[in-house]
């Protein structure tokens, strides 16, 4: 079996840095993404979402929580700089929900908030619903 390799980049840290994989699933803005080994080149935004690695026979499946930034496939590589990521098996669930929680309550408040405010609110709840389901599919 081909493979290639995954890097998972935050401006804070190197998440991960050369995952094998034989495939790799990516959320980007305009939907799901599947890489293969061979893919066509390509640079594309991210969305909040899961982003899947195959390993294969020999190494574990992982999943990856992320939120925005970009994804590069170049040969038998592929870049993922986003601006937040947490392996599923970090995750601290009891955080997530708090944060959930909190966006909710800022959204469902009443009190006025701008439009910024507001997609803040919406983005933090949606990093924490994915964050919560991959911290219980973990357990």
């Amino acid at each position: 079996m081909n493979y290639f390799t995954v890097d998972i980049l935050t401006p804070e840290k190197i998440v991960a840095e050369g995952i094998p994989a034989e495939s790799l699933l990516i959320p980007s803005v305009r939907g799901q993404i599947n890489v293969l080994p061979n893919h066509t080149h390509i640079i594309n935004e991210l969305a909040t979402g899961v982003l899947t690695v195959f390993g294969g026979a020999d190494d574990p499946d992982v999943d990856y929580s992320v939120s925005g930034g970009i994804c590069k496939v170049l040969n038998d590589k592929v870049i993922v700089m986003t601006h937040i990521a947490e392996k599923n098996t970090e995750i601290d669930l009891e955080r997530a929900e708090r944060a959930l929680e909190h966006a909710q309550e800022k959204l469902n408040s009443g009190e006025p908030l701008s439009d910024a405010k507001v997609e803040q609110y919406r983005n933090k709840a949606e990093r924490a619903q994915i964050r919560i389901q991959l911290a219980k599919t973990n357990q």
